[in-house]
């Protein structure tokens, strides 16, 4: 037997991320071997997952990716581990639909993986109605396994003693959680700051806050489930012809959103993948060029600073070498960026607004062929951003049927050997995207 459960939230912002990262951290300091997952696309929760697992955190995206995909991406990791622990996205029945728990939901989610649900609620300022919402969350979709619920910011004793007296023949109360904002991770525009830039002693006082009020043996025993069988099969086929060819791709402090996936299935089509930083290092000797997001944007002057490599980055494309760049990597393709000089490649230039453009999912199809798609294919995305691109001049691959895109629902602009755009795809729901860029650089 092992133990599965998705944390949900009552809605965005109650805690999930801080009470998830404690729980693994947690569960870690007793030995288990814990597998964290993320509900939608969120790159930042991962990031701060993988760092208090010290494994890989994988996103299920039930928008993104093919079910038959999440399924065997679920199984296959959770089987190696005793725990795996889903943080959910928004409010438990929020999704990508107008349906409550439909497609994109955690409830969704919760239901296709067929694991229990630990109800996160933002307690500062409840009392006794904390039972009538529970009550609906848990009542609301009956096929829903219900652990019980963690109340979390919880100000007093005597707030404590009311809220789980009123909570008495609704559910288990598995955690209640005090009110403590120096257990709180830095936020910005993006989220919560991502994992390289958390000090390890917030994640263990994250940790300790998280143990000393969370029943772990109660937890454990309510989603405890049968031993999670693998799937057999799936996963990229090896591409022939693709041995020896290097792809550059960019990690560092200003490009660090990726999922896991994308870099595995270059790799299991064949592609050696060769990490380089635009901030600090050279160009290396490759064939082909990956640029994700992250924040360039904070990153502007010492992006600029690095010349050399973009010049010769630069001369490799014009020389036509393939890239391919998501939102950051976007904005690091552009003349400008903050008023510091970026790539160059397109002209336009990019700057940060103090408000959010653009976040969502991104339904779209192929205008042109490109470097990823043939025209007229259509796919699925996900955009989030603050930046607004201005005064480009080129081609748009894409017009999206939903989502906002770089202008007028147009996204994606290229050259015979350069796409860019705003929309991160990802593999498991688009590998012969990725089959296709490799074959371009073959």
């Amino acid at each position: 037997m092992s133990s599965s459960f998705i944390v949900a939230g009552t809605q965005s912002g109650v805690g999930k991320t801080s009470i998830s990262i404690g729980l693994i951290t947690a569960l870690r300091r007793r030995g288990l071997e814990v597998q964290p997952f993320k509900a939608g696309p969120d790159f930042i929760d991962t990031s701060l997952h993988t760092l208090a697992a010290e494994k890989q955190s994988r996103n299920l995206d039930t928008f993104m990716m093919p079910n038959s995909a999440l399924l065997h991406s679920f199984r296959n990791n959770a089987s190696r581990s005793e725990v795996s622990i889903v943080e959910g996205v928004m409010g438990l029945f929020d999704g990508s639909s107008s349906a409550a728990g439909g497609e994109g939901s955690t409830a969704n989610l919760a239901k296709l993986l067929g694991i229990p649900i630990v109800l996160v609620v933002d307690a500062s300022k409840l009392a006794g109605s904390v039972a009538a919402m529970v009550h609906g969350y848990k009542t609301f979709d009956p096929s829903l396994k219900f652990a019980g619920v963690i109340l979390n910011r919880v100000g007093s004793e005597r707030q404590r003693k009311i809220l789980e007296d009123s909570l008495k023949g609704i559910t288990r109360v598995i955690g209640v959680i005090p009110r403590d904002e120096a257990a709180r991770i830095p936020e910005r525009h993006l989220g919560l700051h991502m994992s390289h830039e958390v000090d390890r002693s917030l994640l263990n006082a994250i940790s300790d806050l998280v143990e000393e009020n969370i029943d772990m043996s109660s937890l454990l025993e309510m989603t405890e489930v049968n031993n999670i069988i693998p799937i057999s099969g799936a996963g990229a086929e090896h591409l022939s012809g693709v041995d020896g060819l290097r792809v550059g791709v960019a990690m560092d402090e200003a490009f660090c959103f990726y999922y896991p996936e994308n870099l595995e299935v270059l790799r299991d089509l064949g592609a050696e993948l060769v990490l380089f930083s635009p901030i600090r290092d050279s160009l290396p000797d490759v064939d082909a060029f990956y640029i994700g997001g992250g924040y360039p944007e904070l990153y502007a002057k010492e992006l600029e600073e690095n010349c050399s490599l973009r010049e010769e980055l630069a001369n490799a494309i014009q020389h036509g070498s393939p890239l391919y760049a998501e939102c950051g990597g976007l904005l690091y393709c552009l003349e400008q960026l903050e008023d510091k000089e970026m790539l160059g490649l397109f002209k336009g230039s990019a700057k940060l607004t103090n408000r959010l453009h653009a976040v969502g999912y991104v339904e779209a199809v192929a205008v042109a062929d490109s470097l990823l798609f043939p025209r007229s294919a259509r796919f699925r995305g996900h955009e989030f951003h603050y930046s607004t691109v201005n005064g480009v001049m080129a081609e748009f691959a894409y017009e999206l049927l939903k989502g906002v895109g770089i202008e007028n629902k147009r996204d994606g602009i290229f050259r015979e050997n350069v796409l860019a755009s705003y929309t991160h795809i990802h593999a498991l729901g688009n590998e012969k995207a990725f089959l296709r860029f490799l074959a371009a650089a073959r």
